[in-house]
């Protein structure tokens, strides 16, 4: 009786190990399984999806911003076959759509939206490789259109190539009406596992470096700062364009004292900017030698008198005026010009390279001297130019220039890798170079674009020779 005892007791425990023996291991695997579920809806930072054409944003919150052809954002003077083709990429008929969207292109050979709709329809559903460009259109709808020129021509020149080893390039258009905004679009795009890189700009760049995705950026605001990962830019930093202005103001033409006249409303991203910029051009004048004069100019001021701050320009010795104006913002800059009737040499900053300093400068801005991103003469660049021409019927601006670019940066990049960490590790390579509309394109460790800018003079155009522009001014390349 008591061995019999012994035994159950024994049996007993031995059914209650092997029990909680077994409620351990399916607790371990209910954990292991919940962590896999969790960690297979989370991005990995430094990975992309190869991805086919539907929308992978379509219950973001800001769907309403972003398109890869389902919406139009570029409205005005649209064909109805834009429309047309817009319906039929959002219900599948990518069939319709392209034939729509190409009829559309007849109608209005220019618009950039309507190729990049175009070029997403011939993809349909296939693999592609997908890059976010992020264009201002609801706040300057110009400035939008010349930037997707540059990109909308280097998606189509690489698909129509064959693609980036095998796979077409394609571009999701991300609008912006207001900088509010900017903040939360980047994030949606950083935490879309499709999207292998970004066109655009950022409020706050250091989102892309904590959250591994490249940005390639057509402008540069910023001063050389610590070496970056995952954010790149286009252009040369600002302080190259003021170097190589002031070098030619002091060195080459030989003047000393310069009025400077600026925009205190001047601003990027809601940024006032202008004090910076008058620093720089300050620095750099004084690098070579010479002086800013105490001649106060706001561009902006509601009060301003053109006629006034010259007499006084003079008055304290200035024998040249350097005008720091936004292209959107022209006609303070521009009385100041024609009330100065030639008496000081003009220089002007790069953003002035704009077909509006000559339509509406005209005579009064005959000489002006300016440093540029890219000019159509430059060698360089004279592919890129003609492909342009034919393209939209017409000459480019230097954004469409620098919007090129910046594509073909993150294309050559994805060549070699194209996943986010493939293409960051391109990019950084310090032996990396791409071809562009604007020569070489090079990164230093900050992720600034290594290189010169060019120096440009406006002048009439000779009627006995082609002109690039229709206003009769040009800007002619100096060197």
């Amino acid at each position: 009786m008591m061995k019999n005892n012994t035994e159950n007791i024994r049996l007993f425990i031995s059914l209650g190990l092997a029990g909680l023996l077994i409620a351990a291991i399916l607790w371990l695997l209910g954990k292991v399984i919940h962590s896999e579920k969790e960690f297979s809806g989370q991005l990995q930072p430094n990975s992309a999806s190869i991805t086919p054409s539907a929308p992978s944003y379509i219950n973001s919150p800001l769907k309403n911003r972003m398109s890869l052809g389902e919406k139009i954002f570029v409205r005005e003077g649209r064909p109805p076959e834009k429309e047309a083709g817009s319906n039929a990429f959002e219900a599948g008929d990518f069939s319709t759509a392209v034939s729509q969207f190409q009829l559309s292109l007849q109608a209005k050979r220019n618009d950039p939206e309507t190729l990049i709709y175009l070029n997403n329809a011939k993809i349909g559903k296939s693999k592609s490789l997908k890059v976010a460009v992020i264009v201002s259109i609801g706040i300057s709808l110009n400035e939008a259109e010349e930037t997707l020129r540059g990109v909308a021509q280097a998606q189509d020149e690489v698909n129509s190539n064959g693609g980036i080893n095998g796979l077409p390039l394609q571009l999701q258009i991300v609008s912006i009406d207001n900088f509010d905004t900017i903040k939360q679009l980047n994030t949606e795009l950083i935490n879309d596992p499709s999207i292998v890189a970004v066109v655009g700009f950022s409020r706050d760049p250091s989102i892309y470096n904590k959250r591994g995705l490249v940005l390639v950026s057509p402008i540069n605001p910023k001063k050389p700062s610590n070496p970056t990962k995952y954010v790149f830019y286009a252009t040369p930093t600002s302080d190259v364009f003021s170097d190589a202005i002031a070098r030619h103001i002091v060195q080459q033409a030989r003047l000393t004292n310069i009025a400077v006249c600026s925009d205190s409303t001047f601003t990027i991203n809601q940024e006032k900017i202008s004090h910076r910029i008058v620093q720089q051009y300050t620095d750099s004048i004084k690098k070579y030698g010479g002086n800013i004069t105490s001649t106060v100019c706001d561009l902006g001021a509601p009060d301003f008198q053109p006629s006034a701050f010259l007499s006084q320009a003079i008055s304290d010795g200035a024998e040249g005026l350097l005008l720091i104006s936004r292209a959107d913002k022209l006609n303070s800059a521009i009385e100041v010009a024609r009330e100065n009737k030639g008496r000081l040499p003009l220089f002007g900053f790069q953003g002035m390279y704009t077909e509006r300093t000559l339509k509406y400068g005209q005579a009064d801005v005959k000489g002006m001297m300016l440093p540029v991103s890219w000019h159509y003469d430059a060698v360089a660049s004279k592919s890129f130019a003609q492909k342009a021409v034919q393209l939209w019927g017409g000459g480019v601006s230097p954004r469409t220039a620098t919007a090129y670019d910046a594509l073909q940066t993150i294309i050559a990049g994805l060549k070699e890798g194209n996943t986010r960490e493939g293409l960051q590790k391109a990019l950084s390579n310090p032996n990396f170079s791409a071809s562009g509309a604007t020569g070489k394109i090079r990164f230093s460790q900050t992720g600034d674009r290594q290189g010169g800018v060019f120096l440009v003079k406006v002048e009439p155009c000779n009627p006995n020779q082609s002109c690039d522009s229709k206003t009769g001014f040009r800007f002619r390349l100096v060197r």
